[in-house]
């Protein structure tokens, strides 16, 4: 016996016996079939839907991720620029902070009183030291104190203002007042420099 008139066979014995069947049983088979189609259908689309929602769930995540990483690769190359340009600035300063302050005032006419304390590191990562030096004026002219002062704020080394004590050390009447006056300064430099 063939293939093909085995399959025959099968097919009008089949045909006979839903010719034979009764029409509820009939009916009740082919909603049985229909809804394990439908079943099937949807249980395939629920797969996709599911493998699709997670796939788009995980494609926001990337793209949250690459915003993220875009704005902070700018604030993290802004503040590499800042940092590099603070850096170039104090390579490119005059290290010698206290001899720059003592010749500024002997260019004014007065002697001057430099002590630099010892430098210590900042506490962040820049690779800088700080160094407090305090500058001390003993009977200077009030015009010359405000022009040293001046003079200070011009230098190109990073150096910062922390404290200033002004005493008037004549009549107030005097029409060239003198002052006695003691300077806190910051400074700032590359821990490779050495210098004060």
């Amino acid at each position: 016996m063939s293939d093909s008139s085995m399959g025959g066979n099968l097919t009008k014995m089949f045909a006979d016996s839903w010719e034979q069947m009764p029409s509820s049983k009939r009916l009740l088979i082919v909603v049985s079939l229909v809804v394990i189609l439908i079943l099937g259908v949807y249980t395939v689309f629920n797969s996709v839907n599911q493998k699709l929602n997670k796939t788009i769930a995980e494609t926001e995540n990337y793209r949250k991720s690459l915003n993220y990483i875009a704005e902070n690769q700018y604030l993290y190359k802004l503040n590499h620029a800042k940092k590099e340009a603070m850096r170039q600035k104090l390579i490119a300063a005059d290290p010698k902070v206290v001899s720059k302050l003592t010749s500024i005032a002997s260019g004014l006419g007065f002697d001057v009183s430099v002590s630099p304390s010892d430098p210590h590191k900042t506490n962040d990562d820049s690779g800088t030291e700080e160094q407090e030096i305090v500058v001390s004026l003993k009977n200077v002219e009030y015009g010359k104190v405000m022009q040293y002062l001046i003079e200070i704020s011009r230098l190109d080394t990073p150096i910062y203002m922390r404290q200033l004590n002004l005493t008037r050390n004549s009549a107030l009447t005097s029409s060239d007042t003198k002052m006695n006056v003691t300077v806190t300064l910051l400074s700032y430099r590359l821990k490779e420099q050495n210098a004060t």
